[in-house]
Formats: structure tokens, C-alpha cells, sequence
């Protein structure tokens, strides 16, 4: 069984399964109409289309093969003109017929056959089409109205399958979710969390888990947002999940950036100078992703916060703003390095600082009266402007501000942003 015919019986089933039948091959759209052949009379035909006012067009055939279609409604025009019926009537109805009409076989797929009308040209909407066996014997006709029907319909199965599938993989991205969900609020009660693919599934996740000794913590913004972007989520967090478990570098955010980056380039074989197994799609590809993690000793006022491209704001009510920028490679892209190194950053935390990370997707997003991206100095007055509030406050403010920034212009990316602070840490 070929690729299409694969994707036709996958489509079929769904469609049974609810009730319905796809069409998806010719002979489905096909009736065994009634023919007439090139010794019938153009008055014959007058009074067949008469008989039978259902019938929209008929096939002349000639020894059971097809050599032409005449369209009730062409044929009746031209047939009322003055004198046509005195001249023409007792005449080859092969006078009025088109003789080129679209035959195919019965038992073609519905797409080669949606193409082949398409390159055909709009008449085949008026006319329709006719079906031939193997043997290019006639076997029916069908019309432009019911091929338009039948590619609709497919079309719909198809985008309700992959939705489908799309809303099934985001209960797996939201499952593989769940057990941040759980640590971030028993690490980090106080905190608050923003996370909104831009589409049903995304490329931003985040991971949490809360030990004896600290947190460890992060956001991570993979390369593109849908169904691509959310697979690399999964190698991302399936990995972080594996360091986590076995206790690997948890206290040291950089020293896991590093084994994450190895890891997605040796997955995924990007590599900058060799093509790899992959040939040239290796090349091609350059897949990868922003990320930030950090770790909170447990009873000490302090963060180790380590990144790759994505920035951490630092707020306290009456100082100034503070800024720490990530560094400027990113995980796992064929430019990055195989052993980079990123450095950690030791922060001395107050009861009264608040500290935001965000993915680019909020930075990036354009808006605003200008219609330019928000970026880190607007973005940073805000935080600095909200920063005595709660975090969990904190996050609603910005969703709310991030929301009137954009307006009416379409989402970028997907937005992921985490709030919190020391006081509403677990000591």
C-alpha cells in the first residue's frame, strides 16, 4: 500500500468511525448514467435532456469508449438560437460536443484527480468528468459540484485528524508539565508563572524540581513554536528530567547547560563542519534552544543562575533595575560549540527583590502605538514599576500588559515568563 492510499484508509476509518463516508477515489463520485453516441441526432438530444431534467450532462461514447460530453445548459443555449433546430436537428449531436472532456480512471485518487481538473481548467465545474476502466470502457460520469463536495469534505477530515493529534499531543506536553507544576509550588509557593503556546502545543517549556537542598529551576525556549517546537520540548525536558533524577550537576545551572547542549547536538547530529549520517538534511536543519536555568540553596539567600540568551531581571522598590543578559550562544545549534562552556552568575538575594525570566517571545512581540517589538528596556520599566507587588501578582500584571502591548497584532512566538522571590521561597 502506497503513502496515499495509507492516508486514505486512515482518513476512511476515522470517518466511519463517526458515522460518515469520505469519498476519496473516482468511482465513488461516478453514476452509470445513460450515453448517447456520435449517430444520435442533435433533436435526440433535446429530448433526452427533456426527459431527463436531473441530468446536467451526458457522454457520447463510441464502442463503450468515451469521445466526448455535452453540457445540458451550453447545449440548450446554442439548440434556442434562430434556426439552429431547422439546421442542426437531424445533425450528429457530435456538432454541440465537447470533445476533449476530462476522463480518468475509476479508480484514481481524489487528489491526482482534484489536480488533473485544476490543470484541466473551470470548465470541468460546468462539465464535469467521466470515468473509464481499465480497459478505457465507460463506466460513468460525475460532476464539477460533487468533486468540489468530496475535496471539502476530505480536506475537513483531514484538519480534524491533525487537530486531533495536535490536542492529543498537547495532553502529553502538558503531562510532561505536570510534575514542574507540583515542585514549583512546593519550591516556590509565592511565585508566579506565565506559560502560552502560541499555538495548541508549543516550543517554551519549564522545568521544576524541589529537593531537600535547593530548587532547580528553569525555562527553556525551543527552536520555532507547534508541533515542531513541542517535540524538541520533549527531548529537552525528557533529558533535564533523566539530570535530575540521577543528581547530575543540579547545583551547577552552567555545568547542565553544557551536558545539554552535547546532548541535543549529538541527538540530533548538528554538527558545523561534517554533514553527519544525515547527509545534507543535517546540514539544512540547525535546531536548538534559549535556555536559563538556576539553583536556590535551600536556607540561603542566594541564586545561581546560569544562561543561554534569555535575560533575568532583578527589581527592588527604590534601586535601580538590574539586568543580567544571557550568554549569546545558544543550546545545541550547529554554531555553538560542542564543549561551550557557560558561566555562572552568584546572586546575593533580599526578602524585597523580585527577579522575572522571560522567554523572547514577550520581548519580540510587536505592538504598541509604533508597532515595534516591547523589548528588555520597556519591558524592564514595568517590572521595575510593579516589582513592590506579590509575584503572583506580578505575572497577572503582565499578562494583562503584555496583552494591551500587543493588541491586534498577531502573536509571535510562544510566552513563557516565571516571577518570584526569595520570601516566597520554601526555607
Amino acid at each position: 500500500m502506497d503513502a496515499l492510499s495509507s492516508l486514505h484508509a486512515s482518513l476512511d476509518q476515522g470517518a466511519r468511525h463517526r458515522g460518515a463516508k469520505l469519498v476519496t477515489h473516482a468511482h465513488q463520485l461516478s453514476e452509470a448514467r445513460p450515453t448517447l453516441t456520435s449517430e444520435h441526432t442533435n433533436e435526440e438530444v433535446r429530448s433526452f435532456f427533456a426527459e431527463n431534467e436531473a441530468q446536467n450532462n451526458i457522454a457520447v461514447v463510441d464502442d463503450g469508449r468515451p469521445i466526448g460530453l455535452i453540457n445540458r445548459n451550453m447545449f440548450m443555449e446554442a439548440y434556442a438560437r434562430p434556426f439552429a433546430r431547422d439546421v442542426f436537428g437531424r445533425r450528429s449531436c457530435i456538432a454541440w460536443m465537447h470533445k476533449e472532456p476530462l476522463v480518468v480512471d475509476e479508480d484514481m485518487a481524489l487528489e491526482p484527480l482534484i489536480a488533473t481538473a485544476v490543470s484541466t481548467g473551470e470548465r470541468v465545474l460546468k462539465d464535469g468528468f467521466i470515468t473509464v476502466d481499465a480497459q478505457g470502457i465507460y463506466t460513468g460520469i460525475g460532476t464539477g459540484f460533487s468533486l468540489v463536495q468530496a475535496m471539502s469534505a476530505l480536506e475537513a477530515e483531514k484538519t480534524r485528524q491533525l487537530l486531533d493529534s495536535i490536542h492529543y499531543a498537547s495532553r502529553i506536553q502538558r503531562a510532561y508539565l505536570k510534575a514542574s507544576n507540583e515542585s514549583v509550588q512546593r519550591g516556590l509557593p509565592g511565585h508566579g508563572l506565565l506559560w502560552q503556546p502560541r499555538d495548541i502545543v508549543g516550543g517554551d517549556c519549564y522545568f521544576f524540581r524541589d529537593f531537600d537542598d535547593g530548587m532547580l529551576g528553569g525555562l527553556i525556549d525551543c527552536t520555532g513554536h507547534g508541533v515542531p517546537g513541542a517535540f524538541m520540548t520533549l527531548i529537552a525536558l525528557s533529558w533535564m528530567e533523566q539530570m535530575a533524577t540521577q543528581g547530575y550537576d543540579r547545583d551547577d545551572p552552567g555545568a547542565l547547560l553544557a551536558r545539554l547542549n552535547r546532548f541535543v547536538k549529538t541527538v540530533i547530529d548538528q554538527r558545523q563542519a561534517d554533514k553527519g549520517w544525515l547527509g545534507e538534511a543535517a546540514l539544512q536543519a540547525d535546531d536548538g534552544m534559549d535556555a536559563a536555568l538556576f539553583w536556590m540553596p535551600r536556607g540561603e539567600a542566594t541564586l545561581r543562575w546560569s544562561s543561554a540568551r534569555l535575560p533575568l531581571f532583578v527589581a527592588e522598590p527604590g534601586k535601580p533595575l538590574q539586568l543580567i543578559d544571557g550568554d549569546r550562544a545558544a543550546v545545541g545549534y550547529a554554531s555553538t560549540d560542542m564543549d561551550h562552556q557557560w558561566p555562572n552568575h552568584e546572586l546575593a538575594l533580599t526578602p524585597n527583590q523580585r527577579l522575572l525570566a522571560v522567554t523572547d517571545g514577550i520581548i519580540d512581540q510587536v505592538g504598541g502605538p509604533r508597532r515595534i517589538a516591547l523589548g528588555k528596556r520597556r519591558l524592564g520599566e514595568f517590572f521595575q514599576q510593579v516589582c513592590a507587588d506579590r509575584p503572583e501578582r506580578i505575572a497577572v500584571a503582565l499578562e494583562a500588559h503584555f496583552t494591551d502591548w500587543q493588541g491586534g497584532e498577531r502573536r509571535r512566538d510562544d510566552v513563557t515568563a516565571l516571577c518570584w522571590s526569595l520570601d516566597g521561597a520554601r526555607s
